[in-house]
């Protein structure tokens, strides 16, 4: 049987009633580090303890995320709601609302921020040699530099990844990687165009290997 179902981190007694009331669900998920003190919300309720990090988040909400159901999502913007709103906006889930301040208001959720199989293969590198810059893509892929700097803007604006306006590398400092062994890094060589990944472009290539296996 279909079900609706809200998902949730608030912990709040009255945004609580007040989610439920908006959205009136047939089952609740409180995503939390910790329980919530209150139980009677008159909707079935299940907790879904977190650890603060990331990979526990997005694994945990995922397992709840059954396209079975109908969900709407409503979080505070917190640490754990950013990632809701996160994960609402890659699988289309609407609708999905923010609550602040005692107030509710809907955010719509029009397009799906899931990346190509290219971009994927891009944040990988990334993550595996510890930067990506467009010498490294073009030296890995064969995509022209100026292409590249244009794959990376879009990331930076989209939050995957961190642009650096230079730094210093030396041998060691980051992830070994073949890099070193070329003349793109040298002991105290300023690194142009260099970008790091984010909390976001981290939780970007965890769905991405994920969905692999």
């Amino acid at each position: 049987m279909r079900e609706k179902i809200l998902v949730t981190n608030l912990k709040s007694k009255d945004n609580i009633h007040m989610a439920v009331s908006e959205v009136k669900p047939d089952k609740m998920v409180i995503i939390s580090s910790r329980k919530a003190k209150f139980s009677d919300f008159e909707v079935k309720t299940k907790y879904i303890k977190i650890k603060n990090q990331f990979e526990d988040i997005i694994h945990k909400i995922n397992g709840v995320l059954d396209a079975n159901n109908d969900f709407s999502i409503v979080a505070k913007p917190d640490k754990i709601g950013m990632y809701l709103l996160w994960l609402a906006q890659m699988h289309l889930i609407n609708p999905v609302y923010l609550i602040s301040h005692g107030e509710l208001q809907q955010i719509p959720v029009v397009q799906s921020s899931k990346l190509s199989d290219k971009e994927g293969e891009i944040l990988k590198l990334a993550d595996c040699h510890g930067f990506i810059d467009p010498k490294s893509i073009n030296k890995e892929f064969g995509i022209a530099e100026d292409n590249a700097k244009e794959y990376l803007e879009k990331f930076s604006k989209m939050g995957i990844l961190k642009y650096f306006e230079t730094k210093e590398f030396k041998v060691g400092e980051e992830k070994a990687h073949a890099y070193y062994s070329t003349d793109l890094i040298e002991k105290g060589k300023e690194i142009e165009d260099m970008y790091l990944l984010t909390e976001t472009g981290k939780m970007a290539l965890y769905l991405i290997l994920t969905s692999e296996e």
